[in-house]
């Protein structure tokens, strides 16, 4: 079958396209595999799938030619949100900006909310009908309660937004994106501990900071000699910035054991 020949990239030397088609499939490629391993790859394909098909728009195909700006995520949100897949609709929609507010649905089509943008008028993109749409659902655990879907709705927006960013790199180097070869993780705590000795050694006055060591200290303390595992913290996220209390710091400064 030939795919349209609408683009989504074109090489800084201008040698060298990339049509939409091409760029949704490796992109869903990589969003599926990300997936995986939390039971989602046909959903991350799903939204990998619609995530640009608002490039498919003539007001896109100008933009590559130098014309102005174009909003090309939010069509893809939308085609989410009347198959009332949610979860996928706050990912694509937050692809390229991060993850919207979910908004009211007397939002106006100007709010930046989700329930805004739902609403907000858009350039035609036909010829996205050549994609076709796994069918898919989220796993079980994601439906459990408000939080797992939250939760999964994160885990979901960063399998796409680096399979977008891993995919875009590729084509635009011409190579395989640099992957797989990073810090190990002993190394990165290292790190992570190592900053946060130079937070509590800093000893600003600031009420702020104050508060924010005691947390940091609470922390340290609980992943030293608390039980192995994650634990949740019972401070509000904002006390804790740039270092939050979540289960990753209190997992972190424990000796190797």
């Amino acid at each position: 079958m030939e795919h349209s020949i609408r683009l989504a990239h074109i090489s800084e030397d201008g040698t060298r396209t990339q049509t939409v088609y091409d760029h949704l499939a490796g992109t869903a490629r990589l969003a599926g595999s990300f997936a995986a391993p939390f039971g989602a790859q046909r959903e991350a394909e799903f939204a990998a799938w619609l995530h640009d098909v608002g490039k498919y728009s003539d007001a896109f195909q100008l933009r590559l030619k130098g014309g102005p700006k174009v909003d090309h995520s939010t069509a893809g949100a939308q085609e989410a949100w009347v198959r009332q897949h949610l979860h996928t609709a706050f990912a694509v929609a937050g692809h390229h900006s991060g993850l919207p507010d979910g908004g009211s649905p007397a939002d106006d089509p100007g709010d930046a909310t989700l329930f805004g943008r739902s609403k907000k008028p858009v350039d035609p993109y036909d010829g996205w009908q050549e994609v076709t749409l796994p069918a898919s659902t989220p796993p079980a655990w994601a439906c459990a309660d408000p939080l797992s879907l939250a939760f999964f709705t994160r885990m979901l927006y960063s399998c796409l937004v680096d399979a977008d960013f891993i995919d875009t790199e590729t084509f635009m180097d011409g190579k395989a994106a640099p992957r797989g070869s990073g810090t190990d993780i002993a190394a990165l705590r290292d790190i992570v501990s190592a900053q946060a000795q130079r937070y509590l050694s800093a000893e600003s006055p600031s009420p702020v900071s104050v508060q924010r060591n005691t947390v940091l200290r609470a922390c340290l303390e609980k992943g030293a000699h608390g039980p192995r595992g994650s634990t949740p913290s019972p401070y509000p996220p904002a006390a804790a910035r740039p270092l939050p209390p979540s289960p990753l710091r209190w997992s972190t400064p424990p000796p190797r054991r």
